[in-house]
């Protein structure tokens, strides 16, 4: 006797569908290869990310001097064009970066607006002072003025540092706590000069 019908159709439904789903299929191929979508067509996981934005570094070093334990410490920032006497002692009075901070580095000029301005003539550099120069309170003017000495001096072609004020000398204070309106050297503030 045989099965009846709606058994036999039963068991071929199976066999049936395997059949089908197995030809709707895309062929096997031996190594795979990238598919591009069409044009117009972009989808979040088709669109490669941008790498995150990361902050230019000149190819100029620009030395300037900081502070540390209450000692000059020499530190090299990238800029991309050699800096004005005026743009060193700018970046010099807008004080350490944040990761020069995170390093520990302060400055005795902040919240000081004593500059107006610099000039460079035949290797001086002269520093025109405000008149608020007195009134700063802050014991910490040798370092203030080495910072400025110093960093301006580091720069080829300034070989001294002046200041004045309504464009006459001031006499600024030495290493040595000795005030002069002679030029500032470098050689003047050695000795606050981290060797570390």
């Amino acid at each position: 006797m045989s099965a009846p019908l709606g058994s036999r159709r039963a068991a071929a439904l199976p066999l049936l569908l395997a059949a089908v789903v197995a030809g709707c299929g895309v062929p096997a191929e031996e190594t795979a290869r990238e598919v591009e979508p069409p044009d117009g067509v972009t989808h979040a996981w088709a669109t490669p990310t941008p790498p995150d934005p990361t902050p230019s570094i000149g190819a100029v070093p620009a030395r300037l001097y900081l502070l540390r334990d209450g000692e000059l410490v020499a530190v090299t920032r990238h800029v991309d064009a050699a800096p004005s006497v005026d743009e060193l002692v700018d970046n010099l009075l807008a004080g350490p970066t944040d990761a020069e901070q995170r390093d520990g580095l302060t400055s005795a000029l902040l919240g000081n607006d004593i500059v107006v301005g610099v000039q460079l003539s035949d290797g001086r550099a002269t520093v025109e002072l405000t008149d608020t120069l007195d009134e700063t309170g802050r014991s910490d003017q040798i370092l203030a003025f080495a910072q400025i000495v110093c960093t301006l001096a580091a720069k080829p072609g300034v070989t001294a540092v002046s200041f004045t004020r309504a464009g006459q000398p001031v006499g600024v204070p030495r290493a040595d706590g000795s005030l002069s309106e002679a030029p500032a050297t470098a050689a003047d503030y050695a000795s606050l000069v981290s060797d570390r």
